[in-house]
Formats: C-alpha cells, sequence, structure tokens
C-alpha cells in the first residue's frame, strides 16, 4: 500500500498550493483529482488578485492582502513569466455625477489609505494616460490600486505541480476517490479510490463548490451535503480571441455603474469580461440561450466603452465559461480541521485565486505543526451552527 504523509482531495489552485507549500515542509504529498487540474472554477476565474475589494472587512482585508504579498514573494523566486502573473494594476472607474457611488468608492480609498495600500486617486483628466482606448469623458473620475494582479490560474496551478513533483510529490489526475478509510476505532489512515486504497497520516479537502458533496461521500454521513454551511454562486465570463496586435486595455478595470462591467486583459491575447447582473441572470435560469443572451451583453458593453473594440466580434467568435464559486455562508473561508477529527482538515473558501499563497502557506503550517495559525483562528467551522 502505497503511503504518504499528506493526501490533498482536489486539483484546483487551493488544493495545489496548498500541497506545494507541504512539500516545502519537507512532507510526501499525493494531489488527487477527479478530472484535470485546474479545469474547473480555477479556469473559470475572473483571476484578479487583489485586497481593495475587501477594504471594509477588518482581518479579511488583511488576508487577502496577505494573499497578493505571496504572489509577489513567488514571483521574486520564480519570475512572473513562468507563473503567469501580470502585474497590470486595477481601476475603479465612477462618474462624478453619481453622488451615491462616488462617495463609497471615495470612503474606500481613504479605507485603503489608512491600511497604507498601494492606491491613488486619478482626476478626470489624468484617465486618458493611463488607459487611452477607454471611452472616458469628463464626468469619471477613478480610483487605481496600482499594486494588484490578474493571473493565468491554470498555468499558475499546473506550475505548482511541477514544483510539488520535483519534491517528490505525486499529483494523479483522472482519479475519484470514493471514501475515507476508517479504523474500526474511528481514526483515519487514508482513502480509498476506484484503483487502489492509499495511506496518509493526514487529509485536506479542497473540493471548492463540491466540498459539501464530498464530505457526505467520504465520511458516509449524507448530512453534510445539506449541512454544510456553503452556497455555491455561478459566475459567467466571456473571453474574447487574440486582437493583437492591438492591446486596448492595459489594467483590470471596474466600471462602477449601472449596467457594469468589469475586464482585464487575458493571457490568450484578449480580453476576459463579465459583470455581477449577468451572473444573476444564469444564477435564476442558466440555459444556452440565457448564456448567449448574456455574452451578448456584455460585447455590448464593451463595445461601447472601450475605443477600437472590433465592430464585428460576435459571440461566436468568444469563449462562454461559467466558473461555480464556492462561497461560505457568511462570505469569508473556512480553514479548518474538520470538529471531532484530528487529521482531516478542510479549506474552502471565495476568491481562491487571491487567497490562495496564503491559505496555502498557513493551511500548510497547521498541518505540519498542529497548532492553528493565529491568522486562521477568525476562519474555523466552529463558527457556524452545527460545528461547534
Amino acid at each position: 500500500m502505497k503511503s504518504y504523509d499528506v493526501a490533498v482531495i482536489g486539483g484546483g489552485i487551493i488544493g495545489i498550493t496548498s500541497a506545494f507549500f507541504l512539500s516545502r515542509l519537507g512532507k510526501k504529498v499525493v494531489v488527487l483529482e477527479q478530472g484535470c487540474l485546474a479545469t474547473r472554477t480555477t479556469a473559470n476565474s475572473f483571476a484578479w488578485i487583489n485586497a481593495s475589494s475587501k477594504a471594509a472587512k477588518g482581518d479579511y482585508h488583511q488576508l487577502n492582502a496577505s494573499g497578493l504579498a505571496g504572489y509577489n514573494e513567488l514571483a521574486q523566486e520564480f519570475g512572473e513569466e513562468p507563473l503567469g502573473l501580470n502585474p497590470c494594476g486595477q481601476l475603479y472607474v465612477v462618474r462624478t455625477n453619481d453622488d451615491t457611488r462616488y462617495h463609497e468608492l471615495r470612503q474606500r480609498w481613504e479605507l485603503l489609505q489608512e491600511k497604507n495600500y498601494p492606491t491613488a486617486w486619478v482626476e478626470a483628466k489624468e484617465l486618458p494616460n493611463l488607459e487611452p482606448s477607454i471611452n472616458f469623458n469628463q464626468e469619471y473620475e477613478a480610483l487605481y490600486n496600482f499594486g494588484e494582479l490578474c493571473l493565468d490560474a491554470p498555468r499558475f496551478s499546473r506550475f505548482l505541480a511541477e514544483q510539488i513533483r520535483i519534491k517528490g510529490g505525486v499529483v494523479l489526475e483522472n482519479t475519484e476517490v470514493l471514501e475515507l478509510d476508517i479504523s474500526s476505532s474511528g481514526h483515519i489512515r487514508g482513502l480509498r479510490t476506484k484503483i487502489e486504497t492509499l495511506e496518509a497520516e493526514k487529509i485536506l479537502l479542497a473540493a471548492g463548490a463540491s466540498s459539501a458533496e464530498m464530505l457526505a461521500q467520504l465520511t458516509g454521513f449524507s448530512g453534510f451535503a445539506n449541512r454544510f454551511p456553503l452556497n455555491k454562486s455561478p459566475g459567467l465570463l466571456v473571453t474574447t480571441p487574440n486582437l493583437s496586435p492591438r492591446k486596448l486595455t492595459r489594467r483590470v478595470i471596474y466600471w462602477e455603474q449601472t449596467p457594469d462591467l468589469h475586464i482585464l486583459p487575458h493571457f490568450s491575447g484578449g480580453w476576459r469580461m463579465g459583470a455581477d447582473d449577468t451572473d444573476g441572470v444564469i444564477a435564476n435560469d442558466d440555459t444556452e440561450e440565457n448564456r448567449r443572451a448574456a455574452a451578448g451583453s456584455l460585447l455590448e458593453r464593451a463595445r461601447e466603452r472601450i475605443i477600437g473594440f472590433p465592430e464585428t466580434l460576435s459571440i461566436n467568435d468568444c469563449s462562454i465559461g461559467v466558473g461555480i464559486r464556492p462561497v461560505p455562508e457568511d462570505g469569508i473561508s473556512i480553514a479548518d480541521v474538520l470538529p471531532g477529527s484530528e487529521n482531516f482538515f478542510v479549506v474552502v473558501t471565495h476568491s481562491g485565486v487571491t487567497l490562495s499563497p496564503i491559505l496555502g502557506k498557513l493551511m500548510a503550517e497547521f498541518m505540519e505543526s498542529g497548532t492553528r495559525p493565529r491568522e486562521l483562528l477568525p476562519y474555523s467551522l466552529t463558527r457556524f451552527p452545527g460545528f461547534q
């Protein structure tokens, strides 16, 4: 029987990053992914690395800022290109005559300044110099978060998977985990796949949106499927084909207006875009017809707001993806040992792209030492009813 220090269930960005840091601590690690690495939510993520959107959330803002810092540390070691990092920065664009949104964004800027976050306010006359292809007029100003990044998340995950292999770990794709291997005394000894039983001293479940169902399957307790405090939020994204040699936009851009739009320079050479209201369309009724209608709406908004957007570009030229985002019930991460267990750990979060370096590192330290890092105290499962 093959034996490992840690088995990680889930080959998305959170599972792979956790396994990477465990391997750096000298652990013999196996990662088990039901399909192919980083092809589900990780591949269908907007992949904007930021803490500015969490400015008012105290400790959670700091956790996200630590995630961003973690990417910069990895870039110092490996370089940005192998990791799929683009240090592009981000703009929140707002109309000055929209009193409510303008005031809210100015408040966010003030909060970020108090936290010494790399941010600046951009006046209307300066915006065309930052983004010459955006159809600005004098009524716009912007919050500029110049330290933020975007990520080719599948490339990042595959790169770290190779680092795990270099350290002697194993990454298994197309491997379905069936259940935990539990002794007669109730101790978790490992897990069973369709092919074999693996011994593991500790197990980490990092199954994203499938976490509740996987907990039910692994433990044999069907109640987890309904009781685990996790919601699923679909996000629709449209990615254009390569539009080289024109780049048009340089940064992640959020239009703080109705209808909204967010857009970033994608590593394919095109753009990736989405909006909150189009997410709502497919959340209510996810049909092919609604996906195409929502995607068409995003293209029209981009055409209105970006100078030089190809007039002939249609949704038939683009790829339409839906990522099922795992969102804990209170909106912040879960990173804990399963109550009642000594060696079965769970990590699940929205903003997985931003948080993967810090959550992966902290979970590795937690599993290695058995002592919960101080930074993880707010993210225990025990904050939810039924898990005390």
